[in-house]
């Protein structure tokens, strides 16, 4: 079985919201957050997850958009 969970950007600016997010190969939640927060991510338990420019971080590098936790389990 496979999973996959994907964090979006909760940031909205006026009438858009930011297209940012995060896809992990997590089996919970609680994972895939933790991934995000050691990629600069800033999350919450409320589900408000803001993406590292958003958090005052600046932009994400390209490869910071998917995150393989279980190589071995790749098909």
């Amino acid at each position: 079985m496979s999973a996959r969970i994907t964090l979006h950007c909760n940031t909205q600016w006026q009438y858009a919201a930011c297209a940012s997010q995060l896809v992990t190969d997590a089996r919970t939640i609680e994972e895939a957050r933790a991934a995000a927060r050691a990629r600069g991510w800033r999350t919450h338990p409320n589900e408000h997850d803001y993406c590292p420019a958003c958090s005052g971080l600046g932009p994400q590098p390209a490869d910071a958009v998917v995150v393989v936790l279980r190589p071995e389990a790749r098909p």
